[in-house]
């Protein structure tokens, strides 16, 4: 059933409004109809393109109105009581309808936000690994170029031609390799950010919510232990500062999902002097190596790279804030992520 649902509600939201209204005709339903009217309009609202929604729900406006010169429902009702039953049933479809649109164009905004996030995600470990790429490779690459162009140096005239030439062309080629590498490091380097007054409660209460699914998934709870309002700001790139976030949030649930206790993850925002600290902790097993934890490639993942926590630092670092791990010692881990308040000058 919920198959169905999910490949063809267009048509058994139209087979639905057939049906009501066939009923309808032949039963004084009254303003009673409006109630699986306003069901064909949310199975419609599922259907793709987005029309299909509205159409299904003027289609029923209309067979709601029609009804009452079809087949009057007079008898010993008076026809204002009638006229009333219709008006709150096309009242019902209205807003059915609009509450419909206005949860779709919120879903849009949350499944582009994380496409974005995910977007980030992807070009900061492409970054990552061209960075690594970068500073191992070009030194034994300068090296090679430079004992080629040696070779070339220390040729003697009676050496082959083609030596000399195979020793050039060796020389140009491991100079075209390191220029590959920083082309590759300059592609994939993020663009130019937009920088601003970040609300760090309100960039916690979004991943929150951005994340609430893999918390249901996970049999785990998720508190907010959220500052006062008066919390200052921070500054930088909001959409960066979130991915952090929800590489720690996700971590953490992914550690919790792992115990059969208590699975629960709080996070924590509150002011420290000229910073602001938000602070992840959860319920899991504890991490193995905090020292280790944010280095490049160290994983405890089996399918994991090592490179989540290790970007997730860089960006605090370049945020000018910190990014540290240590177990709790009544179990879990805890993740403390120290950024920089913000304090616009005067004018």
């Amino acid at each position: 059933m919920r198959k169905r649902l999910a490949t063809r509600p267009a048509t058994l939201a139209l087979a639905l409004v057939a049906f009501v209204f066939a009923v309808d005709l032949s039963l004084p339903l009254g303003v009673a109809s409006a109630v699986p009217y306003t069901f064909a309009v949310l199975l419609a609202l599922r259907a793709k393109p987005g029309w299909v929604g509205p159409a299904v729900a003027g289609l029923c406006v209309v067979l709601t109105g029609a009804k009452i010169g079809i087949v009057p429902e007079r008898g010993n009702t008076e026809m204002w009581k009638v006229i009333a039953n219709r008006c709150l049933a096309l009242f019902a479809i209205g807003m059915t309808t609009l509450l419909g649109l206005l949860r779709r164009s919120a879903e849009a905004r949350v499944r582009q936000h994380e496409a974005l996030l995910a977007r980030m995600s992807r070009v900061a470990v492409a970054g990552e690994l061209a960075t690594v790429l970068a500073h191992e490779l070009n030194q034994p690459l300068a090296a090679v170029c430079l004992q080629a162009d040696l070779a070339v140096h220390l040729a003697t005239d009676a050496a082959p031609a083609e030596l000399k030439a195979a020793l050039g062309e060796v020389a140009e080629q491991s100079r075209r390799a390191a220029d590959i590498v920083r082309s590759i490091r300059r592609t994939v380097r993020p663009a130019g950010a937009a920088h601003g007054p970040v609300d760090v409660n309100e960039a916690v209460r979004d991943v929150a919510r951005l994340l609430d699914w893999r918390a249901r998934r996970a049999a785990a709870g998720v508190s907010l232990a959220l500052a006062p309002d008066h919390l200052p700001p921070t500054y930088g790139d909001r959409v960066q500062l979130e991915q952090v976030l929800v590489n720690l949030l996700q971590n953490a649930l992914e550690a919790v999902e792992a115990v059969s206790g208590p699975r629960l993850v709080v996070l924590e925002t509150r002011p420290a002097g000229a910073a602001i600290e938000v602070r992840v902790r959860d319920t899991g097993p504890g991490v193995s190596a905090p020292e280790k934890i944010f280095e490049r490639f160290y994983t405890t993942k089996p399918d994991g790279m090592g490179l989540g926590l290790a970007i997730s630092r860089s960006i605090v670092h370049a945020h000018g804030g910190a990014l540290t791990a240590a177990n709790r010692p009544d179990g879990g881990a805890e993740f403390v992520c120290v950024l920089p308040a913000y304090i616009e000058e005067p004018k």
